[in-house]
């Protein structure tokens, strides 16, 4: 009995309840990763849908650049952007002047600017300054309006040379 009541009178004296153990949790830390980019890049450029285009050989990009890793609008050389801008930086599209673009004026170092629709040479509507929008496929020379934009396609006649690959054209430089 005398165990027993010291028992007892050892659970009073420490409060009775047994506290649940503590255990520390290690809690990782996040470092802020860094992405540098080229600052070639326009803020327009970054925030654009990238256009997915398809390409087996240079004959399907219709003139838009060389085919290269399944994609048109590569270049080693200007003429292989068939007036779609100069090369640069191994694509097509960079200008100094207007004469380097077949379709828009030169604006901000790009083709495909425009001051009024008869500057898209048949690519679209002139529409707040860019070349490509659309209100039917009469409007487009290369695929078919869509969504107020050409470029898009069911079939690779749509695509005036070009092949169509998942809705697009792969001439299509807008």
């Amino acid at each position: 009995m005398k165990l027993l009541l010291l028992v007892v009178g050892l659970l009073a004296a420490c409060g009775g309840d047994p506290k649940p153990a503590v255990t520390p949790v290690a809690v990782p830390a996040f470092a802020a990763d860094r992405v540098e980019l080229d600052p070639s890049f326009s803020l327009d450029e970054l925030l654009a849908p990238q256009r997915e285009t398809a390409c087996s050989s240079s004959s399907d990009c219709a003139g838009f650049g060389k085919c290269s890793g399944g994609k048109c609008g590569n270049c080693s050389s200007s003429s292989d952007c068939n007036g779609h801008g100069k090369c640069s930086g191994g694509k097509c599209g960079s200008c100094s002047s207007s004469s380097d673009c077949k379709t828009g004026t030169c604006s901000g170092g790009k083709c495909g600017g425009c001051s009024s629709s008869s500057d898209c040479n048949g690519n679209g509507k002139c529409s707040g300054g860019k070349c490509g929008s659309c209100s039917s496929s009469s409007d487009c020379s290369i695929g078919k309006c869509s969504s107020g934009k050409c470029g898009s396609c069911s079939s690779s006649s749509d695509c005036n040379g070009g092949t169509c690959s998942s809705g697009k054209c792969s001439n299509y430089s807008n």
